[in-house]
């Protein structure tokens, strides 16, 4: 049996790290995602099992063929990683001007990127899911990548961070509704990795000890998606079947399942219950 794997922003990066260690395997028939075609190319050529798609995630027409034909050809869909994601300028959003009114924030791409494009990621993957193979039920997983960012406020990339922490809010209003279509999703909350991502701007403001590798996330990755209990660093145990609706914080070797805030109140907590249904 063939699993089948979908990972958008797969041509460099944590995306292309999970794709190999998933290639080495040898189970998993991958699928990456990313608008490059040379990288997307280069990419698949060091894989052994993984096809290439031309995808710009902002486009829904573009993800969404592009599901289609994955699911088409190979009938099943059992792990998607929407791991598409780009930097944020340092200098975008604290920009002083001598004109009344300011010209609007350069945010070209970042939010239609790292959130919008998230967001239809997770939708389609909800969608082909439910119309995978019915033994596939309560294996099928959604990760998220999401950021520290997306847990603690982040001066130098306000604008990043607030998408990162709208993925960690949307995972935990759709996990426990869409475990009842027999889908596990979570999101993983890296710290400071060293990707193409960390631009020699964002590396002036974090020094080296606190970088981690790819590896570190890709080995939380895999754990989640291995279907088996996962204890975090401090000891932490969640069996398999409850697996869902988590943000998990990875620093460094360690990791960490991050809880929602304490309820206040009564009044929160009740809110709080009509809330999620």
């Amino acid at each position: 049996m063939v699993l089948v794997a979908l990972i958008t922003g797969g041509t460099s990066g944590m995306g292309l790290d999970v794709a190999q260690e998933l290639d080495k395997t040898g189970l998993w028939r991958i699928h990456i995602i990313g608008s490059n075609p040379n990288r997307g190319k280069e990419a698949a050529a060091t894989l052994k099992n993984a096809i290439f798609h031309q995808v710009d995630v902002t486009k829904y027409e573009q993800q969404g063929a592009a599901f289609d034909k994955i699911f088409n050809e190979e009938k099943r869909l059992d792990f998607v990683l929407a791991n598409a994601g780009i930097a944020e300028d340092t200098t975008m959003f604290f920009a002083k001007h001598d004109t009344g009114i300011p010209p609007p924030p350069d945010m070209t791409g970042l939010t239609d990127i790292n959130f919008t494009g998230a967001i239809y990621t997770s939708y389609l993957a909800m969608h082909y899911f439910r119309r995978s193979p019915e033994e596939t039920k309560g294996s099928r997983h959604l990760i998220i990548m999401s950021s520290i960012g997306g847990l603690y406020p982040c001066v130098h990339t306000p604008v990043y961070s607030a998408t990162k922490h709208g993925l960690v809010g949307f995972t935990r209003s759709v996990g426990k509704r869409l475990l009842d279509d027999g889908v596990k999703v979570n999101a993983v909350c890296p710290g400071v990795v060293r990707t193409p991502l960390m631009t020699p701007e964002l590396q002036a403001f974090f020094p080296e000890k606190i970088l981690m590798s790819m590896g570190d996330v890709t080995n939380v990755v895999l754990k989640l998606i291995s279907g088996n209990e996962v204890t975090d660093s401090k000891g932490t145990s969640v069996p398999g079947d409850q697996l869902h609706s988590r943000a998990i914080l990875v620093s460094g070797k360690k990791y960490h399942f991050v809880d929602m805030p304490e309820y206040f109140d009564e009044e929160t907590q009740l809110t709080h219950q009509y809330m999620m249904g």
